[in-house]
């Protein structure tokens, strides 16, 4: 089975889907534009999406986990892929009048938005205003190089993405229960026509659990 997969902010490429690397041999797991080995630049994901709609052409079906998921729906607009599945997407936009995803956008925005900040105060507020507690100074070159990624790639909600477009594609959405923006997320993608089901136990990392491989599967091949 020909599966490209477009992974979050955290690991990339292959090192992302460890257990999808397994079970999908013939499958791409593509480092998207500005990790790995690239600078991050404010076009990284536009590029990102462009590659993956070419990659996902000629596939069975595209898989977007996390922010990834939002290149993945961007990709949607430039070239449908044959199904797609979407796993904690990012897809913040289409849930912002949901209370949930209302608040994180509240809490979030006026980071992104202030241009005073350096690499280390914005990476150390925006976590600071994710997990409700201060992580502490940010002082390792990864952890810098995160921030400034972040910072330039924006946030996801102020990316374009087409419902109607999102519509017109096969759509299963995976979320870990865990987390009520995530689920909001999923609502508005049923709206859309998407189905969707939980996997429990593993917070974010729903790549993890040991049903999500035969669930993109039996999904793709139905």
């Amino acid at each position: 089975m020909h599966l490209v997969f477009a992974h979050g902010s955290g690991d990339v490429g292959r090192h992302a889907f460890p257990q999808q690397v397994a079970a999908f041999p013939d499958a791409e797991f593509p480092v998207l534009a500005g990790y790995g080995d690239d600078g991050p630049t404010v076009c990284d994901v536009a590029a990102a999406a462009q590659s993956l709609a070419m990659r996902a052409a000629d596939a069975d079906g595209l898989v977007g986990y996390s922010f990834g998921g939002v290149s993945a729906a961007m990709a949607v607009g430039m070239e449908p892929p044959a199904a797609r599945v979407l796993i904690e997407p990012a897809l913040f936009q289409l849930a912002r009048e949901r209370p949930a995803t209302a608040q994180l956008i509240a809490r979030l925005e006026p980071i992104y938005l202030d241009a005073s900040l350096d690499d280390e105060t914005f990476g150390r507020r925006f976590l600071a205003a994710l997990r409700g507690e201060d992580p502490g100074p940010l002082l390792a070159a990864e952890s810098l190089r995160w921030s400034r990624r972040t910072r330039l790639h924006g946030a996801p909600w102020r990316h374009p993405i087409d419902p109607e477009c999102l519509a017109e594609t096969r759509t299963l959405v995976l979320t870990g229960g865990w987390k009520d923006e995530y689920e909001e997320v999923a609502a508005a993608l049923v709206e859309l026509g998407a189905e969707h089901e939980v996997l429990a136990g593993h917070d974010h990392r729903v790549v993890d659990h040991p049903a999500c491989s035969e669930r993109i599967r039996d999904f793709v091949t139905a």
